[in-house]
């Protein structure tokens, strides 16, 4: 009975197993005939290809000025003439011809090097690049290839012609070794070669923001390092020889080891002077060095009470601005307050440029809306004596933040730049000209700016305003990061030639190419000028 019992249970098992089996089967297929289903899809309503292709060749010729003619190689595109539209770098050309095999163009006005689409009807067929010839280009006889590879924040022109360059890299044209570092600071001839010679030892352990050179022929650099060539007990800034090396000295210290005579002696910076923070510019004034930056303290050595282990230092609160003696020793009667033996409240936001004039006085721009708890909305300028020069005319100044400032000794104008839209109630659009005064000269008017906002811009001696940022267009002509205006701020004829511009630049020098073309050199954090890698430095020529 039991067995007859057991039979059944395993037939009923079976058979559950059966239907189970069955079912899921079942459910596999349909979901497999649902699937098929499925997937066609995506494909409904697809456009059909239009068997168009641009030939791997050259255009012809594969450079040209504005209204040259121009040949592209590319088959099945006959069919489509009357619907077509071409653009060159995004400027719409005039199409002069259409065959079975090529295409001929007329390169229109205001066009940019760059590459070339052809759409109809909603699909788009990417050509080769044609390059517009003008008056601007990249110098060829410049012969730095690789650059560095990091931000270079600072160009030093020596007497020379040779420069010297701080930022922070830690290499240059792949020329730093194991026994010859590059850390922050490089010099090279005037042509970009880099030069091996240049006596800088390990360098800085950190970024160098700014550098002047003093009456005697040494630098004083200021940024964000503790160390120079291994030399600690630095802050920020110090001072440097001619040829690069650490100006230092060898001061006496506590020897708490008298049988070691050694330990009596340290070398150190010969200038003892340092910040808690960082300098973001420096300048040189009647043997008095002023400093700039997101600091707050100022401090000195003592090191008649150090050892060569540990060294006292002491901090009087300095914020934002201080003038130093020769010797790094902290100027009392400069942004300093005998109430409370320290600065003043300096600004609630960020300095982010600021610019020496001939008499001394220093105009600061940055993200502040306040200084010394006085109104200065992004830009303010400080007398002799480290306070707030109320004869400066910029009346409200800016409605946001102001990325750089600078001034041209020829034409005797400051171009200010950022992400402002008025400035002193008028418009500006990122971009204003001020007169010596501070007012705004109005003979200068920004254009429209779309997709981005201006990063940088300066004055050249010739008039000619030289622009950089993140925008696309100006004024609805497509300029991809890079333009040059006239003084009224109009574009200008000629100059505005080049393609893609990715970067961010920090300064700029006015010089000659190889051949005694005017030249202007600029670095920063630049990865393409022209449609071409560059190493964050490059030198442009513009033809006059």
């Amino acid at each position: 009975m039991l067995n007859r019992t057991n039979n059944n249970n395993q037939k009923m098992n079976a058979q559950k197993w059966y239907f189970l089996c069955l079912t899921l089967l079942s459910i596999v297929f349909f979901s497999c005939k649902k699937s098929e289903k499925l997937q066609d899809d995506p494909y409904a309503g697809g456009k059909e290809a239009l068997g168009i292709r641009f030939a791997d060749a050259t255009p012809k010729p594969a450079f040209g000025i504005t209204g040259a003619e121009v040949i592209y190689q590319i088959s099945g595109l006959l069919p489509f003439k009357d619907k077509m539209k071409f653009y060159l770098n995004e400027t719409e050309a005039t199409v002069l011809e259409v065959t079975d095999k090529s295409i001929k163009i007329k390169v229109p006005e205001n066009a940019s090097s760059g590459g070339v689409t052809i759409v109809i009807d909603g699909q788009i067929f990417f050509g080769p690049e044609f390059t517009v010839s003008g008056k601007a280009g990249i110098d060829p006889t410049f012969k730095t290839i690789v650059g560095t590879n990091r931000v270079i924040n600072q160009i030093m022109p020596l007497q020379n012609g040779n420069f010297i360059f701080v930022g922070g890299f830690t290499d240059f044209d792949k020329g730093a070794t194991t026994k010859k570092p590059i850390n922050y600071i490089v010099s090279t001839t005037s042509d970009g070669t880099y030069l091996p010679s240049f006596s800088t030892g390990a360098g800085a352990n950190g970024t160098l923001a700014s550098m002047v050179k003093l009456p005697n022929g040494q630098f004083m650099v200021g940024g964000s390092f503790t160390a120079y060539n291994k030399r600690k007990s630095i802050g920020g800034i110090t001072r440097l020889n001619s040829n690069g090396s650490l100006d230092s000295t060898i001061v006496e210290v506590v020897n708490l080891t008298p049988l070691e005579p050694k330990n009596s002696y340290d070398t150190l910076a010969a200038f003892n002077g340092s910040v808690t923070g960082s300098v973001r510019k420096i300048f040189s004034y009647n043997d008095k060095i002023i400093a700039v930056g997101s600091f707050n303290n100022y401090g000195e050595y003592f090191y008649e009470r150090s050892t060569r282990d540990n060294k006292v230092i002491g901090y009087t609160k300095m914020t934002n601005v201080l003038r130093l003696k020769s010797n790094g020793k902290l100027d009392s009667t400069y942004n300093f307050n005998t109430a409370t033996n320290m600065s003043y409240e300096g600004g609630n936001g960020a300095i982010n440029d600021a610019f020496m004039q001939a008499d001394g006085k220093i105009i600061l721009v940055g993200s502040f809306s306040r200084y010394n708890a006085t109104t200065a909305n992004y830009i303010v300028r400080l007398d002799n004596n480290g306070v707030i020069d109320p004869t400066f005319q910029v009346g409200t100044g800016a409605d946001a933040a102001i990325t750089n400032i600078r001034y041209n000794t020829a034409t005797q104008k400051f171009m200010v730049s950022g992400a402002f839209k008025n400035f002193n109630g008028k418009p500006a659009n990122g971009l204003v000209m001020l007169n010596n005064d501070g007012s705004v000269d109005q003979s200068f008017v920004m254009g429209s700016l779309e997709g981005g906002s201006v990063g940088f811009s300066a004055q050249l001696s010739s008039g000619l305003i030289l622009v950089t940022g993140s925008f696309t267009k100006y004024n609805t002509a497509v300029r991809q990061g890079f333009m040059i205006l006239n003084s009224d701020g109009t574009l200008a004829a000629g100059y505005n030639n080049t393609g893609m511009f990715q970067g961010v630049v920090s300064d700029i020098y006015e010089t000659k190419s190889a051949l005694g073309f005017p030249a202007v050199l600029m670095v920063g954090n630049i990865s393409k000028f022209d449609n071409k890698t560059v190493g964050n430095i490059v030198r442009v020529i513009l033809r006059p």
